[in-house]
């Protein structure tokens, strides 16, 4: 029986359900499409006691990030380095970072952010599992524990530079199936006058916009506010503000501290009211969500198969995992998508999991005469539109639930 990873309540609904996929930000090398693939059930539980999101099945983590290369990259995209550079700037100011302070980042990734606190004079210490991504960090000079986050890992960090003033834990805190064991050394980490901060896409933005392809293996987790501070009270931490951005459709950056005289109850319990509200814990708001999302489909390929009966050349724009999602959900293969489109050398020559359509330099948008570009890293899609407008003047552009070319 399954429980939830925040509140351990053994009560919770299936609502939502995307079938079975691979695991989506998995790009595989060429000879990698010739040999059997996983797949897993895509489906996410509702927990009744705390209102947290999660998936129903946890692909293990070794698999996600040791046995297959990691392919996301913070500084691959300009408005990626801007908003972690906008990030580091914010939460110096508001947890008062001074230089010699010790910054501890959970999936640190290519270390970028952490190369962005030492331009501060602060300390940081990087832990990420993926060996390539410590390899890129090691580079630009941000020493990284390669290493699942834990007792040991963080251990490890702290006789660097001792308690940590501040803890990130980025796009990375939706990722733990194990929150509470970890939660648990990361607490112990802080000094008494540090703070944890974790960004992540928020489940009220992912539900009323129908971001279906948010949800992937890698994502154990979708938090709400609500779940997020049943969390942190557990492990007595305190939130202290919640910030909303649009990076990724729309975030949460959630501040806790370990001192309760600073927890801003009032914002907490107004969140929580707007989030009951807009009925994001109702099984009501999934079923609507879920008859969104395959009406979407449905007109998407409707839009898809009209053009391909007239000849048209359809690529994918953006190699992304979030693409992977949606390109599997809607069952889009060879037959129709030429291939996908990026800029990143980690992802070109490869091919995108489950269907197979190989992934070519966005050049290859004028040189191959596409038609038609079918706008998947749609959180990006005004900047896509541009740099493709630029390669290709003729190309017309389809958005995912659009029913019409842009």
């Amino acid at each position: 029986m399954h429980s939830c990873i925040v509140c351990n309540n053994k009560k919770l609904h299936k609502v939502i359900e995307l079938g079975h996929h691979p695991i989506a930000d998995t790009f595989l090398k060429k000879e990698q499409i010739f040999q059997p693939q996983k797949s897993y059930p895509l489906n996410c539980l509702l927990c009744t006691k705390c209102g947290h999101l999660q998936n129903e099945y946890i692909v293990p983590p070794e698999e996600r990030y040791v046995e297959n290369e990691y392919s996301y990259t913070a500084s691959n995209s300009p408005i990626s380095r801007a908003h972690w550079q906008e990030y580091c700037d914010t939460v110096s100011d508001v947890v008062g970072l001074s230089a010699g302070d010790h910054v501890v980042e959970f999936g640190s990734n290519d270390g970028l952010l952490l190369s962005y606190f030492s331009k501060k004079k602060a300390e940081g210490t990087g832990i990420d599992p993926s060996p390539n991504l410590a390899k890129l960090a090691s580079k630009r000079g941000v020493h990284t524990i390669s290493s699942f986050l834990g007792k040991e890992s963080l251990g490890a960090a702290l006789k660097r530079h001792g308690l940590a003033k501040l803890i990130c834990g980025n796009n990375v805190l939706n990722h733990i199936f194990n929150l509470n064991e970890v939660m648990l050394p990361a607490v112990k980490s802080l000094r008494k006058d540090g703070y944890f901060v974790f960004e992540s896409p928020y489940l009220g933005e992912t539900v009323q916009n129908y971001l279906f392809d948010m949800i992937y293996h890698e994502h154990a987790s979708y938090f709400s506010v609500r779940s997020a501070d049943y969390l942190f009270r557990k492990h007595d931490l305190y939130i202290t503000n919640v910030e909303r951005n649009k990076y990724h459709g729309g975030c949460i950056r959630v501040y806790a501290s370990k001192d309760p005289s600073r927890y801003n109850k009032k914002l907490v319990a107004d969140f929580i009211r707007s989030e009951n509200a807009s009925g994001l814990f109702s099984l009501a708001t999934y079923k609507k969500f879920m008859a969104k999302i395959q009406k979407d489909k449905f007109h998407t390929l409707n839009l898809i198969y009209a053009l391909k009966k007239q000849n048209k050349k359809i690529a994918a724009i953006g190699a992304a995992t979030k693409g992977n999602t949606l390109i599997n959900y809607y069952k889009l293969d060879g037959n129709t998508i030429e291939f996908v489109t990026d800029s990143s050398p980690f992802k070109i020559g490869k091919y995108t999991p489950g269907s197979f359509l190989p992934i070519v330099h966005d050049n290859k948008l004028a040189s191959e005469k596409i038609d038609v570009g079918l706008i998947v890293s749609w959180n990006i899609g005004k900047y896509l539109a541009e740099k493709i407008k630029k390669i290709n003047k003729k190309i017309r552009l389809i958005v995912p639930g659009e029913k019409k070319l842009l």
